[in-house]
């Protein structure tokens, strides 16, 4: 698993800055308010290698611009994974166009690889070294990563919460594992 900060991006940098910034415009002209730092946008899987509604990803992507930290997860399948040789999954070999994100991060962003459903205790120091205390999930698959990194988190001692209206499943089991994840992480 390796961990990746994205290099330049024109569009924002993420680093906090010293004065409060404006609130982000929402598509309605109305202002959104900006997640403190402490808080991230975690984006799960979101990559080629997936089918995901074209419509989905642009919703997280202009929802997104309302935090200063973002979190990239991407499957990444390696030969002799057990998504290899228990699934028979043979998507997302290293460095193939299915591992590549469908949005762009910024400068800052931190991109985590990985070959399982959810985090591993480095991946969850990485977030406590940056200052993440509190994540907000979104992303694919509800019913396998999203609700791996929510147990992971959970164990860990992150707070998290999903965006449910940001996830998806191609299994037909997102309802489903919405009712895991309300019944599991009551608020």
């Amino acid at each position: 698993m390796t961990a990746k900060r994205a290099s330049a991006s024109p569009r924002r940098s993420s680093s906090p800055s010293k004065t409060s910034s404006p609130p982000a415009a929402r598509a309605d002209g109305k202002r959104r308010r900006r997640q403190p730092p402490s808080t991230a946008l975690l984006i799960v899987d979101v990559q080629h290698a997936f089918p995901i509604p074209a419509r989905l990803v642009e919703k997280i992507r202009h929802y997104s611009e309302s935090f200063s930290r973002r979190v990239f997860t991407r499957f990444v399948n390696p030969k002799g994974s057990f998504f290899r040789t228990q699934l028979k999954m043979t998507c997302c070999p290293p460095g193939s166009k299915e591992t590549e994100l469908r949005l762009v991060p910024a400068r800052g962003d931190l991109i985590l690889d990985k070959a399982t459903y959810g985090l591993r205790p480095g991946q969850i120091e990485q977030l406590r070294r940056a200052g993440i205390r509190r994540v907000i999930l979104c992303g694919v698959e509800t019913d396998a990563c999203v609700l791996g990194i929510m147990f992971s988190l959970f164990d860990a001692g992150i707070k998290a919460e999903i965006q449910s209206d940001l996830c998806w499943s191609s299994t037909g089991l997102h309802r489903h594992a919405l009712k895991i994840i309300a019944t599991q992480f009551k608020p």
